[in-house]
């Protein structure tokens, strides 16, 4: 048994309950043992003004708002702009100009790009500058489509603001940050030509929710947060929602395995994923 912060008494169990509940609505794992979630039930259960460990775990399956509260405390989120500058690099130098390629009979052609677990917009952002500086002076005749999506509102909201503080972006060449970024204070603010690209939208990866197909997804350093059961399910819904030879960015520590029907791709010491293309469209049909 622990006594939780203000009233709240929670026993062993009720956090093993609560680990539950929280892996099987949105997919994640945590370790009931660690101090961090112990932290984050004391710290939503005191929130909430709650007396026991049963009163939360009854307020957390009355609404998923309440998951998603107690969630906010317990992933982080860590991320920054161009995290893995070689996944970018391949990004820009090899699936963008195979996209380009693929789709120069179409007009406009269309480019539509989700960033899976994007927290607080680094990730969807670093997307969006790749692809104007790939596209440049070209992007005219192009309809670019950015979804990126959390679970997590806040961080949403601070990826809306798109607002950043000056050290950031220290590694951002000089002419970048002039064409996406606004000076405010000590901060950058994103451009509405860089901000317009993209649409932020709350999303649970552990649920079906079907939004559509994209020519990339980027989903960096989600996997390791699920589950094994929920791994596998994510990867079979990431492949159905790819264009037929669309690709897959997840983060340089996260390999799939055999039997996910990706196809591996390398550049360097960079691993992507791409979907087949159908017998069709190599028959050039």
């Amino acid at each position: 048994m622990h006594k939780l912060a203000g009233k709240a008494i929670v026993l062993d169990s009720d956090l093993s309950e609560i680990r539950l509940l929280l892996e099987r609505y949105a997919g994640v794992l945590i370790d009931h043992d660690s101090e961090k979630f112990r932290a984050a039930v004391a710290d939503y259960a005191d929130f909430r003004h709650l007396n026991s460990g049963a009163e939360l775990i009854a307020l957390l399956r009355s609404s998923s708002a309440h998951c998603d509260g107690l969630l906010e405390n317990l992933i982080s989120g860590e991320t920054s702009f161009f995290r893995y500058p070689q996944l970018f690099a391949a990004f820009q130098k090899v699936v963008m100009p195979e996209i380009a390629a693929r789709k120069a009979g179409e007009n406009p052609r269309s480019l539509r790009i989700w960033s899976a677990g994007c927290s607080t917009g680094e990730e969807a952002y670093s997307v969006a500058v790749s692809v104007c500086e790939t596209l440049r002076g070209g992007s005219e005749s192009w309809n670019i489509h950015i979804v990126a999506s959390d679970i997590r509102r806040e961080a949403l909201t601070l990826a809306e603001r798109g607002l950043y503080p000056e050290a950031a972006l220290a590694d951002f060449p000089r002419e970048w940050i002039a064409s996406y970024f606004a000076r405010v204070g000590d901060h950058l603010l994103v451009k509405p030509r860089l901000r317009n690209l993209i649409t932020f939208t709350p999303m649970n990866l552990a649920q079906a929710n079907f939004i559509g197909r994209f020519d990339c997804i980027f989903c960096l350093d989600v996997l390791p947060h699920f589950s094994a059961c929920q791994r596998i399910a994510l990867l079979q819904r990431l492949h159905m929602f790819l264009e037929p030879g669309g690709y897959l960015f997840l983060g340089e520590e996260e390999r799939i395995g055999p039997g996910a029907n990706f196809m591996v791709e390398t550049q360097g010491n960079c691993t992507y994923y791409r979907r087949a293309l159908t017998a069709a469209a190599h028959a050039g049909k």
